[in-house]
């Protein structure tokens, strides 16, 4: 056997020429930003963060550019759109530090460097005014040498986020910008396309009111796809690399290996009926990586602003999954009363799991084991005392026991888990805070554990599907284990599951009653019923 093709994949690149030049891939979006482009002229979108935006900013200052050898052979050149050059105004605004004491003079220079060198490139030179004096001028400067003027804004709200915990600064940064953007409604005449992106959607404290309200495309579904990669994007793009994935890690069919990569790094879905959807930057990694499944995304470091809010608020944490929220809510802010469901939603924690058409509500969940895993990984460094599943034995004694249907081996370890958790953090001890322990620790060993999963005559605790086994569990704090039996039995939990697989590929379900004492804050009691 010889030696596989390896390919030269963009992990990182974030400009367009870049990819097109050096790289043996790229997945062609152009068509996405032909129909953007072409039907509005103020847009903004919302992506969590590595998951292309920078890259999409690089390939519309590339296409107003008119690098039309850029494009060669791209869907944008079966289209109608006529190449000519405009000139760009490109400004990223996450390149400082806004939390100290420098941080309103650090973002206004940060500002005036870019404007600065934007006006050299096109040979013009702006006065000594503030940022939105010289953004002004150098629209109007362009506007008049060139024509119509493209504003590209990355990552507008870093310096929001950034100084969330630090509300002094975060109130001087917001006044400033407010003003800053309010340039673009005086300058409406004088621009042909502006471009803002970031995670958040800070609609309600007035960032963009002095300006033409953008069109927010962030879950338009014909805009779904914009960033990230589809399922038919990955295996017309990268069947060289799947091939390879599914010889070196021996699965039995590629369709295998196909349903481990979307369980793992699939599931990101950006509208009420979309597709769905990778984020770019792990599935490169994987490819890259020697194949392994681990969460890429998630070792490049959760967001300060996140760490913070869930350092100081834990008990938002409460039940944040299946969460029903209104599409209003996801751009819902106030300083003092930031919603924690849409900011997990928009940081990519979690994502759109179903849609109510007739109640208007979305339902969030996990989009795929990297998540799931590595989110609870995050969770357990708050609430627990020095979890660590990746060298602890046990973590492997628990799974072990679930693929064996060994409920007693598993409640043994889980009360070594449990623990460990530091229920300090949380004011009152209640059943559902016992569920969400025992679903983070699974979660942590990248075992779906799903709560309050609902029936037709009410909620379960706790779902386990893993291996031949479906685990039905109900939680009782302080009350007998014959208790939480006989709700599952009269509320009929198990009915739903009966009917998963048939024959050799049945699964055994097992319901387990389980009772926490608040006292001791662990299981004390248990016991099981094999289905029939």
């Amino acid at each position: 056997m010889g030696m596989p093709e390896i390919r030269k994949l963009p992990s990182g690149v974030q400009t367009f020429s870049q990819v097109r030049l050096n790289y043996d891939v790229y997945v062609d979006k152009t068509l996405h930003i032909y129909n953007m482009v072409s039907n509005y002229k103020v847009v903004f979108l919302s992506r969590p963060r590595r998951f292309g935006k920078s890259l999409t900013c690089s390939t519309l200052e590339a296409l107003f550019s008119n690098e039309k050898k850029l494009f060669k052979g791209l869907a944008i050149g079966k289209t109608n759109w006529k190449w000519k050059k405009y000139p760009v105004i490109r400004l990223d605004t996450s390149l400082a530090n806004f939390t100290g004491e420098n941080g309103l003079k650090n973002l206004r220079t940060l500002i005036n460097k870019q404007l600065n060198l934007c006006a050299k490139n096109y040979k013009i030179k702006l006065g000594k005014g503030d940022i939105s004096d010289n953004f002004f001028d150098l629209i109007v400067a362009l506007y008049e040498k060139m024509g119509e003027v493209v504003v590209i804004v990355d990552e507008y709200d870093c310096p929001m986020l950034d100084t969330l915990n630090f509300p002094e600064n975060h109130e001087l940064i917001r006044k400033e910008l407010q003003g800053f953007y309010k340039v673009l409604k005086g300058c409406d005449k004088y621009l042909k396309f502006v471009f803002i992106t970031g995670v958040t959607k800070f609609s309600q404290v007035s960032l963009f009111s002095g300006m033409n309200q953008p069109e927010d495309i962030s879950m338009h579904p014909n805009f779904c796809a914009l960033c990230g990669i589809t399922q038919e994007e990955l295996e017309k793009n990268f069947d060289v690399e799947i091939e390879d994935g599914f010889k070196h890690l021996e699965f039995k069919t590629k369709e295998e290996y196909l349903s481990r990569l979307r369980s793992y790094y699939n599931g990101y879905h950006f509208s009420d009926d979309s597709v769905s959807v990778y984020n770019p930057m792990s599935i490169i990694k994987h490819f890259l990586g020697n194949f392994a499944f681990r969460p890429f995304w998630s070792e490049t470091g959760t967001p300060s602003f996140l760490v913070e809010y869930v350092k100081n608020q834990p008990d938002r944490l409460q039940n944040f999954k299946k969460q029903r929220i209104s599409a209003e809510s996801f751009a819902k802010y106030d300083k003092d009363t930031l919603s924690l469901i849409p900011l997990l939603y928009q940081a990519g924690y979690l994502t759109i799991a179903s849609y109510d058409k007739e109640n208007v509500l979305f339902t969030l969940d996990y989009p795929n084991g990297e998540v799931r895993s590595s989110f609870a990984k995050f969770l357990a460094s708050y609430f627990g005392n020095s979890i660590n599943t990746d060298s602890d034995n046990y973590g492997v004694e628990l799974t072990d026991a679930l693929k064996t249907g060994n409920v007693k081996g598993f409640m043994e370890v889980l009360k070594v888990y449990l623990q460990k958790v530091d229920y300090s953090l949380i004011a009152k001890i209640k059943e559902y805070y016992f569920e969400f322990a025992v679903a983070n620790i699974l979660n942590m060993l990248g075992v779906r554990c799903n709560v309050e999963v609902h029936s037709a005559l009410g909620s379960v605790d706790a779902v386990i599907e893993f291996g031949g086994y479906v685990y039905i569990m109900e939680f009782k704090k302080d009350k007998s284990v014959a208790t939480a039996l006989k709700q599952i039995e009269e509320k009929g939990y198990a009915v739903a599951y009966k009917r998963l697989g048939k024959g050799r590929e049945a699964r055994k379900i097992i319901k387990v009653g389980v009772k926490f004492c608040s006292k001791k804050k662990n299981v004390v009691d248990w016991k099981i019923k094999i289905a029939n």
